[in-house]
């Protein structure tokens, strides 16, 4: 009987356990974040040999953008980020050599809205209203952008939410 218990514990306990997986084709943003915040992201493009490129872009759709919205209220700086492969730049803004998760999340859901799958070549935000807007923005900058995108997300979801530019008016731009 003892051996009957511990062989159904294991059972359950084996089947109960679920990996921490990501399947870029069918994305969660919660588990996105989460691997991307600890480093353990692992979508890439691989070469003919295997050898790991770049990180893919996880297939977000329109029904992702408010979840990448809030969870863009994390400035936290990070290593990795699915970028732009045809960009031949540098993935930061001068002075700056980390991504800060918001602001790749507002990124992105930009990149839902243009339909491009990408925000911009590079995944950062500069303000035009500043001397030198090759910078880029603070933590508390990101933050006010993402309260637009929160209001532009309110406000148009339900309409023209491809149409509706979140930075028209603003100073602050793709770079």
């Amino acid at each position: 009987m003892k051996n009957l218990i511990f062989l159904a514990v294991l059972i359950v306990f084996c089947f109960g356990c679920k990996k921490d997986e990501f399947d870029p084709d069918n994305p969660d943003v919660a588990t996105f974040v989460q691997q991307i915040r600890s480093g353990t992201y692992d979508s890439y493009e691989k070469d003919d040999n295997g050898k790991k490129l770049w990180p893919v872009m996880p297939k977000f759709s329109k029904n992702h953008i408010q979840s990448l919205i809030t969870f863009a209220k994390d400035t936290s700086h990070i290593a990795i980020f699915p970028t732009n492969p045809v960009s031949s730049r540098r993935p930061f803004p001068e002075g700056r050599e980390y991504y800060i998760l918001g602001e790749c999340l507002l990124w992105t859901a930009e990149g839902i809205r243009t339909g491009y799958g990408y925000g911009s070549l590079d995944p950062y935000l500069i303000n035009t209203a500043k001397e030198d807007s090759s910078t880029g923005l603070k933590g508390s900058e990101i933050l006010t952008v993402r309260d637009l995108y929160q209001n532009w997300w309110n406000n148009f979801a339900d309409k023209n939410w491809k149409e509706a530019n979140p930075l028209e008016g603003k100073p602050y731009r793709w770079f």
